[in-house]
């Protein structure tokens, strides 16, 4: 089978996976236009690049322990953690003028994407895992390459896809269920937040 063909397969498979970053998105394409729901699925794509990149670049086991430090696991926790209360305390709204996008407003669902991805330390044993696969799969370098590549569209598709739901449900949701929405959101991800403290003081 193809590297780029096998990658996607796995990369799609990936839109089952509920976390942070699912409801980052969510909330984005949700608040606004489709147009912040891409850019913040642009900001997860260049992160997961980035975290490829690393783990490309980087040992496996010094990763691993990196990934694995109190330290690191607990700036993810309280980025998270940010995350959730700020969702709380600031329901999601319906943008009044979802036409106007302004570059400084535009900047911020790009940033949040790639934030929320980056600082997950999960984010990282995952590419590790697709790394490590990869490197017992093929022999050849450029079929590596190929099959992160396949992964990375993969991934990349499936938060398209998600934007483009999120958004034709707005057509649907009121004010008073987008407050109900927030709710879930933010205790979700106050949730995961607390998952990582755990096992950082585990």
């Amino acid at each position: 089978m193809n590297p780029i063909f096998k990658g996607l397969l796995i990369g799609l498979g990936t839109a089952f996976v509920v976390g942070p970053v699912f409801f980052t998105l969510l909330k984005n394409s949700i608040q606004g236009t489709k147009f912040n729901g891409f850019l913040t699925a642009f900001g997860i794509l260049i992160s997961d690049i980035l975290v490829a990149l690393i783990c490309l670049l980087f040992s496996r086991e010094f990763l691993a322990n990196y990934v694995n430090q109190t330290s690191f696991q607990l700036i993810g926790a309280l980025i998270i953690t940010f995350f959730g209360i700020a969702i709380l305390y600031k329901p999601i709204q319906i943008a009044s003028n979802p036409g106007q996008t302004s570059k400084s407003k535009s900047i911020k669902p790009l940033a949040q994407g790639f934030s929320i991805n980056f600082i997950n330390p999960s984010v990282f044993v995952i590419w590790i895992g697709f790394i490590t696969l990869a490197e017992q799969t093929y022999t050849e370098q450029i079929e590596v390459y190929k099959f992160i590549i396949g992964i990375l569209l993969g991934i990349f598709s499936t938060d398209l896809l998600k934007v483009l739901g999120a958004s034709f449900l707005t057509k649907y949701l009121n004010q008073r269920n987008l407050d109900l929405l927030s709710k879930v959101i933010g205790i979700l991800l106050l949730v995961f937040a607390s998952v990582i403290l755990l096992k950082a003081f585990h």
